[in-house]
Formats: C-alpha cells, sequence, structure tokens
C-alpha cells in the first residue's frame, strides 16, 4: 500500500493504500488507514480513520468515523462524529453528535443532542408491534 492522492476530475474505481485524500474527486470502495475525504465522495470506506468534509458516502466502517458538514447513509464505527450532517444509520459504541440528523441511532453511549428519527428503544418498539401485529392476522385469517 502506498499513499494516493484522487485529484479533482477522475473517478477511481478501487482504491488501496495507506493514506487516501480525496479532494473534489469520487471513489468507488476505498480501503486505507487513513482516509479524508473533502468536497468529494466515495461510495464505500473501510478505514481505521475516516473524515468526510462537504461531502458524501454511501457506507463508512471505520474505526474512527467524522461526518462534518457532510451525509452518510450507513455509518458503522467504534466512534462515530456527526457535526452538522446527516447520516441513515449508525451504529456505533460512542456517537458525538452536533446539528446533526440521524435516522436510525444504534449506540452504546451519545454525547450530544442529534436529531433522531428512531433510536434503538423505538425500533424494539415497533419490532413488537410488527411482531404481535402479524401474531393476530395470521390468527384471525387462519381458516
Amino acid at each position: 500500500m502506498s499513499d494516493e492522492q484522487i485529484p479533482s476530475e477522475p473517478f477511481q474505481d478501487e482504491v488501496n493504500a495507506q493514506i487516501v485524500n480525496i479532494s473534489q474527486g469520487g471513489a468507488g470502495h476505498v480501503d486505507a488507514q487513513t482516509v479524508s475525504i473533502r468536497q468529494g465522495g466515495a461510495q464505500s470506506i473501510a478505514s481505521a480513520s475516516a473524515d468526510i468534509t462537504q461531502g458524501g458516502a454511501f457506507l463508512v466502517d471505520a474505526d474512527q468515523a467524522t461526518v462534518n458538514q457532510s451525509g452518510a447513509a450507513i455509518v458503522v464505527a467504534e466512534e462515530a462524529t456527526i457535526d452538522h450532517g446527516a447520516a441513515g444509520l449508525v451504529v456505533a459504541s460512542t456517537v458525538n453528535a452536533k446539528d446533526s440528523r440521524i435516522g436510525l441511532l444504534l449506540a452504546g453511549s451519545v454525547e450530544g443532542r442529534p436529531d433522531i428519527g428512531v433510536d434503538a428503544r423505538v425500533a424494539a418498539i415497533i419490532g413488537a408491534s410488527a411482531l404481535l401485529t402479524l401474531f393476530i392476522l395470521r390468527r384471525l385469517f387462519r381458516s
């Protein structure tokens, strides 16, 4: 693995390196120790440390993930920071969020006050309600 700088024009399908910096460009899959994206994006990131500023990613799988003024569909991390950003699903041991929107949050601890669509408790209630509804419907229409 080597260091890789993704310039503004090309889209790289797959990038494997120790350090990847993407500025005003994009990549399909990025596998690196450290990933930094500024005004760019990636479809998926596998990294020890991922930092996205004014960009986006579909899937971020990192030990430490930072989404700053950016968006990510799915963030899976040991420690996730969402600052003035948005994420569809965040699964992390620790989440630090400031002025951010998270659709579904599954976290051990949360610092800050993110705007959460569904947290673990609400997801459990929805799941239990759906199971109960299916059980009742099955009993009603058994014949």
